[in-house]
């Protein structure tokens, strides 16, 4: 008998540890995604055809990471992500100006906002390759903890006619 007593003073003072009320999960940030296929983009000579030997450059978009704070304003959406770049052999020399768009999307899926950034790659030498690495906050206006989770934001290179032109084509041809 002389054991249960410590026993049940030990418990009785463990059970007193634990009296505050459990934490409530951190809020959920929107996503942020690269768009699948609009995630590289490669430039031609002016009016050359689309073939290897007028290949400008190739460049792509990669290492997204974001991070998330509610303000009374709304969310700020913090994104950071690399731009890098691999010069063809038509490339003339210099730097690559790469256009970039963020795009919010709300909870029925539709676009809310979109914005176009420009970003400039310099080449240094005779490099193949180089890269910047960007970064962003992105404030969405009155968004609330607990919608947090519905909305989305996509990045993307910003593509010009001939680019989309090809992508909408079957590869057979």
């Amino acid at each position: 008998m002389r054991l249960a007593i410590p026993v049940a003073v030990g418990l009785a003072a463990l059970a007193g540890c634990g009296t505050s009320a459990p934490q409530p999960p951190p809020p959920v940030c929107p996503t942020a995604l690269l768009l699948q296929g609009a995630e590289r983009t490669a430039s031609y000579s002016p009016g050359a055809e689309r073939r290897p030997a007028a290949l400008h450059h190739l460049a792509v978009m990669t290492n997204l990471a974001s991070g998330c704070r509610f303000v009374e304003a709304g969310v700020d959406l913090d994104l950071a992500f690399d731009l890098i770049a691999e010069r063809g052999p038509a490339f003339p020399g210099g730097a690559v100006d790469l256009s970039y768009f963020v795009a919010t999307i709300g909870p029925e899926r539709q676009i809310l906002s979109k914005q176009v950034f420009s970003s400039e790659i310099p080449f240094a030498g005779n490099e193949d390759l180089a890269g910047v690495s960007e970064q962003l906050t992105l404030r969405l206006p009155a968004v609330t903890p607990e919608q947090g989770q519905a909305y989305a934001v996509y990045l993307g290179f910003q593509l010009d006619e001939a680019e989309l032109e090809e992508r909408l084509q079957p590869l057979l041809r």
